[in-house]
């Protein structure tokens, strides 16, 4: 029988691809299609942390022109100090600011592989109706194809019996609208993958609760950096040098330490700021861990009601497999085109059966992982 022969083979398909979806649909290992980091986004934050760096790594170029007060003024031992007015040049480092340069440094790659791991999660998110469909459909087109010829037999065979006038145009012709269509399922099929290669879904190289246990990792990082260089600014020391032109050329230098009083308050609020983020990201809405397990919990709906069509499709074909049966004994004028046209449903069904299959095992294996 045509139809035992089309589910023996179904079968064999859905087993093959059980093992690989399991690994390759949960992301233990690398996808298909991998599309391009946010590099720009990088380059852009690593750029402008350069450009802050640089201001805090350069030394400061002061000059001044001090004009003494007319009448001279004298120090407390009565020394006249200075008269008219005095040119000054000098240079000023700034200590703590060069160590706030190489933070700020920090911050942008930090940033960088907060949003790296963020991006594919993003991605994967955005094309969740995507996971799975891509293989499913592979499947599902090596099915067509395989039986591609046993329609075209059907055709034939039918054309023959129309030859021989043992059949009428009608069945003939449904014969072969059954036939195009078959045909143009396998164009749709082959369209469908062609398109949802070039939109390029972005698969991170470990499980997806990896990928997210690592966004989260990175941005926390991201902020614990943030917060360091914060809990820099109460303090400031510099060093400055200099020369003095008048009454004669000399040379001076001031070493200066400072600490704002805020910043004993400071610490603490930033160590509230870094403990707040973290449960932003395990609890918010908008953030990915909730959007990631309601992704799972759709595609685990979705595999439900996938199967729930699966089990029609198996209970027509049931339906078919004894219609067919029950033809075999009887000698019915139009026996050979209903059997013809039942075996193109059958071929039919079983396809969408593996595609649905291969899917609904696609769907549940990236729903339930942990």
């Amino acid at each position: 029988m045509i139809a035992a022969l089309a589910s023996r083979r179904s079968n064999a398909y859905v087993r093959r691809t059980v093992g690989f979806l399991a690994a390759a649909l949960t992301f233990a290992t690398a996808g298909s299609a991998h599309a391009e980091p946010p590099t720009d986004y990088c380059q852009r934050v690593t750029a402008r942390a350069e450009g802050d760096a640089a201001l805090m790594f350069a030394p400061t170029v002061h000059a001044q022109l001090i004009r003494f007060p007319s009448a001279g003024f004298a120090d407390a031992s009565g020394l006249e100090v200075g008269r008219g007015f005095q040119p000054r040049a000098a240079m000023s480092i700034g200590v703590i600011d060069i160590y706030r340069g190489f933070g700020v440094l920090d911050v942008a790659r930090a940033d960088c592989r907060r949003q790296q791991s963020a991006w594919t999660l993003e991605q994967v998110v955005a094309q969740r109706a995507e996971i799975g469909r891509a293989a499913a459909l592979e499947q599902k087109l090596a099915f067509l194809r395989q039986h591609a010829a046993d329609v075209r037999e059907l055709v034939r065979v039918s054309e023959e019996r129309f030859a021989a006038q043992t059949t009428t145009l009608p069945e003939v012709q449904d014969i072969r609208l059954h036939a195009l269509a078959f045909d143009r399922r396998i164009v749709d099929t082959e369209r469908e993958i062609a398109v949802i290669a070039s939109r390029g879904l972005a698969m991170p190289r470990e499980a997806i609760s990896e990928a997210l246990d690592a966004y989260e990792k990175n941005a926390v990082k991201h902020e614990e950096k943030v917060a360091h260089v914060r809990n820099l600014q109460p303090w400031r020391m510099s060093v400055t040098a200099g020369v003095a032109a008048t009454p004669a050329a000399d040379a001076f230098g001031v070493a200066e330490l400072s600490y704002n009083l805020g910043g004993l308050f400071q610490g603490s609020a930033e160590r509230r700021a870094i403990e707040a983020r973290a449960n932003e990201l395990k609890t918010a809405r908008y953030e990915m861990r909730q959007q990631v397990e309601a992704m799972k919990r759709e595609l685990r709906a979705n595999a439900t009601q996938n199967r729930l069509q699966i089990r029609a499709i198996e209970a027509e074909l049931t339906r078919i497999a004894s219609n067919l049966a029950s033809l075999e004994g009887t000698e019915a004028p139009n026996k050979h085109s209903v059997v013809a046209a039942m075996t193109l449903q059958t071929i039919e069904l079983e396809a969408e059966k593996v595609f649905l299959t291969t899917l609904a095992d696609a769907q549940m294996a990236f729903g339930a992982d942990k």
